[in-house]
C-alpha cells in the first residue's frame, strides 16, 4: 500500500470521526421541551426533567395570579431556558456574576439550574421577578417608566424582604430611580437599589390601595403621558405624588446620625 493510499484512508476515517465529534458537541447543547399555554420550557440534558416540570408548573400558577392582579395577558409565549450549570447560564446571558438567578430579555427567560436557585432559597423570588418584567414589557413599550415596572417586580416577588434600609437615601424625583437602575442594571447585587424600588411600590399600595397601584400599568397606551396616567388613576398631580413619595422614602431609610 502506497503512502498516498494510506493518507487517503486515514483522511476518510478522520472526516466521519470529526463529524461525529461535532454532532456529539451539538447534542450536549440540545434542549428537552415542556410546552404549556404560555411557556415553552426548554432544559439542557443535564437538567432533571422533574426540575423542568417544577419550573413549568410554578410559572403557570404564578402567571395566573399575576395576570389576574394586573389585568394583563401575554401577547405571545415566553421561551424559558434552564441551563445545566451556572457557568453555562453566565455564558449565554453574558452576565459577569451569578447574583441574578434568572434574566428575562427579548422574549426569553434564562434560568440558572433549579438546584442552584433552591440552594440559595431564591427559586420563587427569582422566577416571579423575571415573570413580572416579562408581563409588563408591553406596558414599558407604551410609555411606562422602567422605575415603575421594576418597583412592581421587586414588590410582587418579595425581593426586598429582609433587606436593611440604606443610610441617608434622599431622592427628590422619580427620575433618580431610573438613574440608579441605569448605573446598576442588575440590582440584585445592590440591595440599596432594590430596597428603594420595593419601598416605592409599597408607597403606592399604602397610599392608593393595591387595586389602583396595580391598575396603573394597564393605562399606558403609548399616547398618554406619565403625569396624565397618574392623574387619571390616582387622582393626584404627578408632582404632588412625587413629593409625597420623596418624604416616604426619607422616612423609611436610616439617617446618618
Amino acid at each position: 500500500m502506497t503512502s498516498m493510499i494510506r493518507a487517503r484512508i486515514a483522511a476518510s476515517v478522520l472526516v466521519p470521526l470529526a463529524a461525529l465529534s461535532f454532532v456529539a458537541a451539538r447534542a450536549q447543547d440540545t434542549f428537552g421541551t415542556l410546552t404549556s399555554a404560555h411557556f415553552d420550557v426548554k432544559y439542557q440534558r443535564g437538567v432533571p426533567p422533574e426540575e423542568a416540570r417544577k419550573v413549568q408548573e410554578f410559572l403557570q400558577d404564578e402567571y395566573k395570579s399575576l395576570s389576574g392582579d394586573l389585568g394583563i395577558d401575554l401577547k405571545s409565549k415566553i421561551d424559558v431556558r434552564i441551563y445545566e450549570s451556572v457557568g453555562k447560564y453566565l455564558s449565554e446571558t453574558t452576565l459577569k456574576r451569578p447574583w441574578r438567578g434568572g434574566l428575562y430579555q427579548r422574549g426569553v427567560l434564562h434560568l440558572q439550574p433549579v438546584s442552584a436557585l433552591v440552594t440559595r432559597k431564591i427559586f420563587e423570588k427569582a422566577i416571579t421577578y423575571e415573570l413580572c418584567l416579562a408581563l409588563l414589557e408591553q406596558s414599558t413599550q407604551k410609555g411606562c417608566p422602567r422605575w415603575l415596572m421594576e418597583s412592581f417586580a421587586v414588590y410582587y416577588s418579595g425581593e426586598s424582604a429582609g433587606m436593611t434600609p440604606p443610610i441617608g437615601a434622599r431622592l427628590s424625583a422619580f427620575s433618580d430611580l431610573n438613574q440608579d437602575i441605569q448605573e446598576y442594571p442588575n440590582p440584585p447585587q445592590r440591595d440599596d437599589v432594590h430596597f428603594i424600588l420595593g419601598a416605592t411600590m409599597t408607597f403606592f399600595v399604602q397610599k392608593y390601595g393595591e387595586k389602583r397601584a396595580f391598575q396603573v400599568f394597564r393605562q399606558f397606551d403609548g399616547l398618554t403621558s406619565v403625569d396624565k396616567v397618574f392623574k387619571k388613576v390616582f387622582g393626584d398631580d404627578y408632582l404632588a405624588i412625587e413629593k409625597a413619595w420623596s418624604g416616604y422614602i426619607a422616612s423609611r431609610t436610616a439617617s446618618f446620625k
